[in-house]
């Protein structure tokens, strides 16, 4: 019996351990343009969060004329076109990188006729001005961002790559996560421009403790959603804890009497403190977000 069990128990610790390496995948054609100075970044996995309920109720019932308008002029539709997004910020410009299929001189012919301010470096066709602009990489990757931030990236000068930090942060989401985000070196590196004597300034004050920050949501059968917080101290911690509970609670309160079935939407998130980590979970089923989503579409 003895060998028996021991095949079992490697047979055990090996599906443990492929487990634990299935954490997020990003593009790294995506990974490997972000600046070395990131400290916060979006992304979603947009061809697997097209097919989900929640995604297409969305596009089927919510009004979408700035992206109607905006794939019109350009001939891109996100909706169709795109398989990944990330965006990055340093805290004082981000970029947005996106990957799909592009047809480059169909794309920039379909801006230019449309009046888009085009102007070239060196063998690449930019739209936009300084403060904004996005061009054609290659076939698969469209990039927007400051004009000088863009001619960075085509000169391949600067540091580029997922900083290590953000990197880590990012491998400790599951695999299955269709939008992520990380902040990594707390939210003073972030350009937050909030009266420092407001209400809202105060709460970002205490929110500048935070040290880094991960969310994680999957849209495959209803809404699942985990984010966590590191704060640098315990009593950061509470105040982050208790805004949820209180956020969360409020929401409860205010929920009418006709919409008894929003109660189960609330209890369905989870907010725990241990030290100086927050996290919130919500876990809400599909028949739950389909009603949740159709009360939220009809506001």
């Amino acid at each position: 019996m003895r060998p028996l069990s021991a095949a079992v128990l490697c047979l055990v610790l090996a599906g443990c351990q492929a487990r634990k390496s299935e954490s997020l995948h990003i593009d790294p054609a995506l990974e490997s343009l972000v600046p070395a100075d990131t400290v916060f970044v979006v992304g979603a996995n947009v061809d697997t969060i097209r097919d989900t309920p929640v995604f297409q109720k969305l596009l089927s019932r919510m009004p979408l004329p700035q992206l109607d308008e905006f794939t019109q002029r350009t001939g891109l539709d996100p909706r169709k076109d795109l398989s990944q997004i990330l965006t990055c910020s340093n805290g004082k410009t981000g970029l947005l990188l996106a990957r799909g299929k592009f047809k480059a001189q169909e794309l920039e012919a379909r801006l230019a006729s449309n009046g888009a301010k085009q102007f070239a470096y060196k063998k690449y066709s930019l739209f936009g001005d300084e403060r904004g602009a996005f061009f054609v990489w290659n076939a698969s990757t469209v990039i927007a961002g400051p004009a000088a931030d863009l001619r960075s990236i085509i000169d391949r000068t600067g540091a580029r790559g997922l900083p290590a930090a953000l990197r880590d942060l990012l491998r400790s989401l599951p695999a299955d996560d269709q939008i992520y985000a990380a902040l990594a070196g707390g939210l003073e590196g972030l350009n937050l421009t909030i009266p420092q004597d407001s209400n809202l300034g105060n709460i970002v004050n205490v929110l500048r403790a935070i040290d880094s920050a991960t969310l994680g949501m999957n849209l495959s059968s209803g809404i699942a959603a985990t984010a966590e917080v590191t704060s640098k101290t315990e009593r950061d911690a509470k105040f982050v804890h208790d805004m949820v509970k209180g956020i969360v609670g409020l929401g409860r309160l205010n929920t009418p009497d006709s919409h008894p079935e929003l109660l189960r939407l609330y209890d369905a998130i989870k907010v725990e403190q241990q030290q100086t980590h927050t996290k919130v979970t919500a876990d809400i089923p599909s028949d739950l977000a389909d009603r949740f989503l159709d009360l939220w579409l009809k506001r």
